[in-house]
């Protein structure tokens, strides 16, 4: 009885021993599901730094042009202030032109009226001369009819005795008027030619100030044009900087969700691990066959536990051995960026580029570069639409700003050549292309390396 007790206990632990385990989800395991998130995550910092540096670069920019732009402002005003001196100046001017002018109009009907007295006293000289001549004064009468100048009159002392006093005062009255009006239109004249400079240099200092002002208007309109646009740049990058925290937030709750999901997993397999020892513990305990029978059992109930933990990401075997590595845009070998160090071509877009960037049309197939298993498919604001296979041995591979998918979901199997997507421009793109990369044990390598 007692050596029967020991057999018995002798097979229950070697059934025990002989179930497999079901093995929980090591962290090698779980860490391909979501490293995705923890590389995005690393990624969206570094763009959020760099977003920030060039927030910071384009706050200095925006605040010298609006110190420039203040300055251009008082220039303006200053300008405005000198035309404004200008323009009182042309105004007096223009006052006083016309004052003069008026006077000058006055001076030329004085001028008229001494004309018409020149006139009355000439008819009246010539009365008197035929007065003369009637009375038989020839001599008096020849000698008025010479003479050409009558200022020269007074000077001509034959004769002085006879002409009466009355012609002598109205005479001289009558040189001494036209003089007088013919010195002061020359006066006026001259004061109205000053006037008329004045105002014409004031008038071209006005001209030349307002050419000054509408230059720095225009370069005010520029400068202007220049801060709303950093103005939106700074907008944009803010913007940027929100977007990358909301996804950081995201890709930290998918992260944490993909580690609770895993962790239940391993749970879920621990637990049907032990219910699977405990049922082959009862059934041995029970059972009196043979060894050899046990060890059936205990094989079945290791295929039993294998198929329970379907949901266990399953290692893939490397086909690229056998057919190469393929090139991912058939229709299209243009790469335009390489692996590495580069400027951004686009707002958002990192400088440390962990990946090649093939040039092509948008819609063009994109291939599987060797045998595997689709990881997943999934979108984020940076990569846009993108799917990841896992080819075996630590390499997977990863395709992003993608138009749509194929057939192919997260589980399925794919061969090297297979169209799995299209190309497109979502996420953060400059265009239309395939941004591929490729993995090695959880590092991002030169896609050349292999597809080249």
């Amino acid at each position: 009885m007692r050596k029967m007790k020991r057999v018995i206990t002798a097979t229950l632990m070697t059934t025990l021993l002989a179930v497999p385990a079901v093995p929980a989800l090591s962290p090698e395991s779980t860490a391909v599901v979501y490293a995705d998130e923890q590389d995005d995550i690393e990624d969206i910092k570094k763009q959020n730094q760099e977003h920030e540096e060039k927030k910071e670069q384009a706050q200095n920019e925006l605040d010298d042009l609006n110190y420039t732009a203040d300055i251009i402002r008082d220039t303006i005003q200053e300008l405005d202030n000198e035309i404004g001196e200008c323009e009182d100046r042309i105004r007096d001017l223009t006052a006083e032109r016309n004052a003069v002018q008026a006077k000058v109009s006055i001076t030329k009907s004085e001028l008229q009226i001494a004309i018409i007295s020149k006139e009355n006293q000439h008819d009246r000289m010539l009365e008197r001369i035929a007065y003369s001549y009637e009375n038989g004064e020839i001599g008096f009468m020849n000698a008025m009819m010479s003479i050409d100048d009558f200022s020269n009159v007074l000077n001509q002392s034959e004769y002085v005795d006879q002409v009466s006093s009355y012609d002598q005062k109205q005479l001289t009255d009558l040189i001494n008027i036209t003089k007088e009006v013919e010195e002061k239109e020359k006066l006026l004249k001259e004061q109205l030619e000053k006037v008329e400079s004045l105002k014409s240099e004031a008038e071209d200092e006005q001209a030349v100030l307002q050419t000054r002002q509408d230059e720095k208007k225009d370069k005010l309109a520029e400068y202007q044009s220049m801060i709303y646009q950093t103005e939106d740049e700074i907008s944009l990058y803010d913007r940027l900087i929100e977007e990358g925290e909301d996804e950081i937030v995201r890709l930290e709750a998918e992260y944490r969700r993909k580690q609770e999901e895993a962790k239940e997993r391993a749970r879920q397999a621990e637990e049907e691990r032990k219910r699977q020892q405990e049922e082959a513990a009862r059934k041995s305990s029970e059972s009196s066959s043979s060894s050899s029978s046990e060890s059936s059992s205990s094989s079945s109930s290791s295929s039993s536990s294998s198929s329970s933990s379907s949901e266990k990401y399953q290692e893939v075997e490397p086909s690229y051995r056998e057919t190469g590595w393929y090139w991912p845009v058939p229709s299209s070998h243009h790469i335009t960026s390489y692996f590495g160090g580069r400027t951004a071509p686009t707002a958002g877009a990192t400088t440390n580029h962990k990946a090649i960037d093939i040039g092509c049309s948008y819609g063009a197939s994109i291939v599987a570069i060797a045998g595997g298993t689709v990881m997943y498919r999934s979108y984020s604001n940076a990569r846009g639409y993108y799917i990841r296979i896992d080819h075996g041995n630590g390499i997977t591979s990863l395709y992003q700003h993608l138009s749509g998918y194929a057939s192919y979901d997260a589980g399925d199997h794919v061969d090297a050549g297979d169209v799995i997507a299209y190309a497109g421009n979502t996420g953060i793109s400059a265009g239309t292309h395939l941004h591929i990369e490729i993995w090695e044990d959880g590092t991002p390598v030169n896609p050349l390396n292999y597809i080249g």
